[in-house]
């Protein structure tokens, strides 16, 4: 569902863009080159590597845009396909700025065989957070749930295969987690993202840290209308 954004003060330069910052590999903005194509929609990747999100099934194709969002529909497996994968068996670094409308079983990024996954709220349970890596499993309980409102989730792995969840930059849970990560699609064509509206994707292929990571983070916030 989608709520009123807020009204903040912006925290970084007018000048700054996502792009600055090394390591961009996709780049799904808010409220930009969101659009139809040929039997379907789609969204334009604004990183320069052409990774568009688009999906021609009309029963996956959700509500389609709608306040700058890609709205899925409920018990559905409405999903955008990148137009290139992904691929990461190192670093990364995943934002995604979400609004739930309930807290079971929330894939939110995937490959199509379902061999890689992000999930929120694994089996019904809020705190539960499950992720694959190329078929490789790992579970791990959070401090807190995503919960209902419009947040930022982040999740990144850094050289030592230290997994950080993170929401509007305020730790969740860490845990280990090996293996490679397929980045193909936005939802799940097998694992139902619910009813949840996607306002924004970034994916870098390391990790940030310090002031790249305020940066983006707040530039993020800033144009979603979050507070953080």
């Amino acid at each position: 569902m989608l709520k009123q954004a807020l009204s903040i003060k912006s925290r970084v330069s007018s000048a700054f863009s996502l792009t600055d910052v090394s390591g961009l590999q996709l780049w799904l903005q808010y409220n930009k080159g969101q659009g139809t194509i040929t039997d379907g929609i789609q969204w334009d990747d604004q990183s320069g590597n052409n990774r568009h999100a688009s999906q021609t099934t009309d029963a996956q194709e959700g509500s389609g845009f709608s306040g700058g969002a890609f709205v899925t529909d409920a018990g559905s497996q409405d999903n955008l396909d990148f137009a290139s994968t992904f691929s990461e068996a190192g670093d990364y670094h995943v934002f995604i700025v979400m609004d739930l409308s309930e807290e079971s079983n929330e894939t939110f990024i995937s490959s199509v065989d379902n061999t890689s996954f992000m999930r929120f709220a694994q089996g019904g349970s809020a705190t539960a957070f499950r992720m694959k890596h190329g078929g490789t499993t790992l579970n791990f309980t959070l401090s807190g749930g995503f919960e209902l409102d419009k947040a930022i989730a982040a999740v990144s792995r850094d050289g030592s295969n230290d997994v950080r969840v993170s929401r509007n930059g305020v730790s969740l849970g860490t845990a280990t987690g090996t293996g490679t990560f397929d980045f193909e699609q936005i939802g799940s064509s097998s694992n139902s993202l619910s009813s949840a509206s996607v306002f924004e994707v970034v994916v870098y292929d390391n990790i940030l840290t310090g002031s790249d990571l305020t940066k983006v983070l707040n530039d993020i916030a800033d144009r979603n209308g979050i507070s953080i």
